[in-house]
């Protein structure tokens, strides 16, 4: 894929005021939210393009449509709205499945599941979140009663709050996970930003009769523990308010001791600027009093990233790694594609922008009318969609080869389909700043092994600092990794064997 060749594969317009969300099932399924109060359902008809589902519009809320989400299963579709509800609809047929109320009646602004689909969380303009589960005594009943007849029975989605709680002072717009579902973020249009860690409460057991007890003593344990205090703070994150926030798929450990993991973060605000953050992070399984980060304090500390302040504690850091003066005016949505490649930013300057991991922009895209609210972007990253107060969606197609008559659900290449299970390529052959298989792998300082032209260019924009830690190295010496240079080209020859074997 290449971003300097995007260009416009279609236009939506069945909406009638501003599109407010977008969200994405794979490469056939679109979904748009709208302040029309409609949710639209569109699915990929190779000759038509993207067409509306015979079941949409979706008609239940009474005020504007704020988020839009699709469940990780792709079965239910969630969407917000002014009006205090969450309501879940069934997306084989368009019916209405649950509908979730906001303690207090407020204003939602925005709603999203986990990755691992257990948890579905709210926020509104009290500066409140309320935590959704699963009812996992009617889920886990079903699901062992399928185990032992054998039978299956239609998906149910019932969620049931678990918990309702007060974690900003001002309106919350902005909410998003992990992608291991291990941290939680929350951030306010006072600027500030929460991080929480989630405690998995379940492990699985494969014993039916103790599997069966463990399930029903645990249907109600709250998955995202206690929220009443965060794990790690950044107040003025973005001066008058973070709008959007978006967790890269890649997770690094950290090579000095092994464990500690570290995630990144873009987030965007009223100051028009993007800024991408490093979250480091001590997981639960691991022993916190024996075992200890050179990136996590080992009591909480407060420090400084320009008008930022950052909070930590023994079990979550922050740093910021880089500031974009992204847009004109304020960048209202920020998105990585799903390989982490690239990122992706709207704003109220009516354009689009594709950046690389070097803060590098790639590609600027003007074609709506007015303010630009929203993106998404499909998964195998050939697609991005984006919604406006011009009340249009735009899609748009990232690699000049599309058109409305293409299959884009079609088979994929090897590379990419490996490309799209991070598990199948060893994290530690792609390079943190690209996250790309790395060609010319090397050492610095710091202990990570970058590829050498991108921690070169990192090296190149100003003083000595690591890409991943943002501390200060005493130099820019590199040591070439010819270990991993060999690993790498052994793993690319047997992918060249695996790929003649299946001509």
């Amino acid at each position: 894929m290449s971003a300097a060749k995007t260009t416009i594969l279609q236009k939506l317009t069945a909406h009638t005021s501003d599109v407010t969300s977008l969200d994405f099932y794979g490469n056939a399924l679109l979904v748009t939210g709208s302040s029309d109060k409609t949710v639209r359902v569109w699915r990929w008809v190779a000759g038509s393009g993207y067409r509306e589902e015979p079941f949409s519009p979706l008609l239940g809320h009474r005020y504007g449509v704020t988020s839009v989400r699709v469940s990780p299963k792709g079965a239910v579709l969630a969407s917000a709205s002014v009006d205090g509800t969450v309501i879940l609809w069934n997306l084989s047929n368009g019916e209405i499945s649950n509908v979730l109320n906001q303690e207090g009646g407020e204003a939602i602004r925005a709603c999203i599941f986990s990755p691992n689909g257990s948890t579905i969380v709210s926020s509104d303009d009290s500066g409140s979140v309320c935590i959704w589960g699963q009812d996992k005594t009617l889920k886990w009943y079903v699901c062992f009663w399928s185990m032992l007849s054998k039978s299956s029975f239609p998906y149910m989605s019932v969620y049931i709050l678990s918990s309702h709680v007060k974690v900003h002072d001002e309106a919350v717009h902005t909410i998003a996970f992990s992608s291991d579902s291990d941290i939680l973020l929350t951030a306010c249009t006072l600027g500030n930003v929460r991080l929480y860690a989630v405690e998995n409460d379940f492990a699985g057991n494969s014993n039916h009769a103790l599997l069966f007890k463990e399930l029903h003593r645990k249907c109600f344990t709250l998955s995202l523990g206690d929220l009443s205090s965060a794990d790690c703070s950044i107040d003025a994150a973005h001066d008058m308010g973070v709008l959007s926030a978006d967790f890269c798929k890649i997770v690094h450990t950290d090579p000095t001791d092994k464990c500690s993991l570290i995630y990144t973060v873009a987030t965007c605000g009223t100051d028009h600027y993007i800024k991408i953050w490093r979250i480091f992070f001590m997981p639960n399984n691991i022993d916190r009093s024996r075992r200890r980060s050179r990136l996590i304090p080992t009591s909480p500390q407060e420090h400084f990233a320009g008008q930022s302040t950052i909070y930590s504690t023994e079990v979550m850091n922050a740093s910021c790694v880089q500031t974009i003066s992204a847009h004109g005016s304020s960048v209202t949505c920020v998105r990585f594609n799903p390989t982490g490649t690239l990122l992706f930013s709207c704003s109220l300057d009516k354009n689009i922008k594709i950046w690389n991991q070097q803060g590098t922009c790639l590609k600027t895209l003007s074609e709506h009318l007015r303010y630009v609210n929203c993106l998404a972007i499909n998964s195998d990253s050939s697609v991005v969609a984006s919604g406006s107060n011009d009340r249009t969606i735009v899609v748009w197609d990232l690699t000049s080869r599309l058109s409305t008559s293409s299959h884009i659900t079609g088979i994929r290449s090897l590379l990419f389909s490996l490309a799209m299970k991070t598990s199948e390529i060893p994290l530690e052959f792609t390079c943190p700043i690209t996250h790309e298989l790395m060609k010319d792998p090397v050492y610095a300082e710091d202990g990570f092994t970058y590829e050498r032209s991108a921690i070169r260019e990192w090296f190149s924009r100003e003083k000595t600092i690591s890409p991943m830690t943002n501390l200060e190295l005493s130099t820019d010496e590199l040591v070439e990794n010819g270990k991993l240079k060999q690993q790498i080209e052994d793993y690319m020859r047997s992918l060249d064997v695996e790929a003649g074997d299946t001509n």
